[in-house]
């Protein structure tokens, strides 16, 4: 009885990053050198959080090394180390310091997932990493509608102005961003936790608790919606169709599926954005859109007319400019084929060819981590740019070593965390949710609940 009382700090850290990563804005704290990306509270409060954790492995002589995980982890390290050395010592890919940061942040990224792992006990704490994560988006959803319908201020980062800190608002028509990121990594969040609340519903007995998650989830599929991303709303519906197939809740499908579907129609600017894309792909189609209201383009942030202050200093801190509201006037039509057409050459023609052609000059190791830039918009072809054939495996032998041990088990919970897994991976096709790190730091906190949670069960 006294071993179940007591105090395990590990659960406090990890309500911290779970509510904290998510509804913490991208301020910017300190300046980098060579890359307009900034230190942020966030990476202070994980490096923080991760000392707690270096300081426990030093009382318990770092027995979590001898684990599946870490050793899989270690693998995928050295590999990062090899590509990193060849890239500052013989290609010269990029600037040393940012070839190692890209390199540290991965690490840093991963190591959250033994947080998980060390604040989870036994299989009753597998319900306070939930709670933590419906408190966390029940926020982020406030927030979503309060940018939307009450001009609430974002902070940006998509480009190098942005990024500085300014306060933004939105454009009446502009899809909504998250608290921490873009529409984009908005979407990718929800459609991911969406799926693990799917499936935590079907677990849960209670009927009042029962209800109450299930009005959540339908809050969050409706801000889901209003990002009017198509890959993860389709990653979504993949998703859940998965994860109601293997544990074995067939008729559910039905209802998620009517409900996404319905989306396609309720929703404008995700009605206009997928006949878009089909008018992209298919140009011969003459597919008439809704005119009722002004298309909706990609999210562009209204930029605040007043700098922080009157010179830029050398080390950018947190801003406190003066929040501007959009007026309430018509904004003029945009062409949202074109906006789509723009957003799938740039990934063709321009990202995913770079990619490649870091794949095709160094196919075993790359050209370093973080050498193709900021953005890639698949994290695949990223992987095989930047760390060759040894990093891709050596990081997806990760997954597939989750799914081998969630096959052989008969945990629903298992199969609800590797239907979520596999929706996140979805995502990566046409999203840099690996390297985009608030979506990074949750990904990997899911997935050490979901490796512990193989290990309770499976006594790995």
């Amino acid at each position: 009885m006294a071993k179940n009382l007591k105090f395990n700090i590990f659960r406090p850290i990890l309500a911290i990053l779970l509510i904290f990563i998510p509804l913490y804005p991208k301020f910017p704290l300190f300046s980098v050198d060579n890359t307009y990306v900034s230190i942020r509270l966030d990476d202070i409060v994980v490096a923080i959080c991760l000392f707690f954790l270096l300081i426990d492995q030093l009382k318990y002589k770092f027995n979590l090394i001898k684990t599946p995980l870490a050793k899989l982890m270690t693998i995928y390290f050295l590999a990062l180390l090899i590509t990193l050395l060849n890239a500052i010592f013989i290609l010269q890919t990029d600037y040393p310091n940012i070839l190692l940061l890209h390199t540290l942040r991965k690490i840093q990224y991963m190591l959250l997932a033994f947080i998980s792992i060390k604040a989870i006990n036994t299989k009753k704490d597998f319900k306070y990493p939930l709670i933590f994560m419906v408190i966390a988006s029940i926020f982020v959803a406030i927030y979503g509608y309060g940018q939307k319908y009450f001009s609430f201020p974002i902070i940006s980062t998509m480009n190098e102005e942005f990024s500085k800190g300014y306060l933004l608002t939105l454009t009446i028509w502009s899809r909504i961003s998250s608290t921490f990121a873009g529409h984009y990594d908005l979407a990718a969040f929800l459609s991911v936790f969406l799926v693990v609340l799917a499936g935590s519903i079907t677990q849960t007995k209670a009927k009042l608790s029962k209800i109450s998650l299930i009005l959540v989830w339908l809050i969050l599929f409706h801000l889901l919606t209003q990002t009017a991303s198509r890959v993860s709303i389709f990653a979504l519906w993949g998703g859940l169709i998965l994860c109601f197939i293997f544990i074995k809740k067939y008729l559910l499908i039905i209802p998620s599926s009517v409900i996404i579907i319905f989306s396609f129609f309720n929703s404008t600017e995700l009605n206009q954005r997928l006949l878009a894309t089909i008018n992209t792909i298919s140009p011969q189609l003459k597919i008439t859109k809704p005119t009722q209201v002004p298309p909706s383009p990609t999210a562009i942030p209204t930029i605040i007319p007043t700098p922080i202050g009157k010179t830029e200093p050398p080390v950018v801190t947190t801003p406190k400019p003066t929040i501007v509201r959009h007026k309430q006037e018509p904004y003029p039509q945009v062409d949202v084929d074109a906006g789509v057409s723009r957003s799938g050459e740039i990934r063709f023609n321009v990202e995913w060819p770079r990619a490649i052609t870091a794949f095709n000059k160094n196919p075993l190791i790359g050209t370093g981590p973080g050498s193709l830039g900021l953005a890639t918009d698949n994290e695949f072809l990223r992987s095989l740019g930047e760390t060759g054939l040894l990093g891709f495996i050596s990081l997806m032998i990760i997954p597939v070593y989750f799914f081998i041990k969630t096959f052989r088990s008969k945990n629903k919970l298992n199969y609800v965390f590797m239907a979520s897994v596999l929706t996140f991976l979805a995502n990566a096709v046409f999203i840099d949710v690996f390297s985009a790190s608030k979506t990074a730091y949750l990904f990997w906190l899911i997935m050490g609940v979901y490796y512990q949670n193989i290990a309770l069960n499976e006594k790995i």
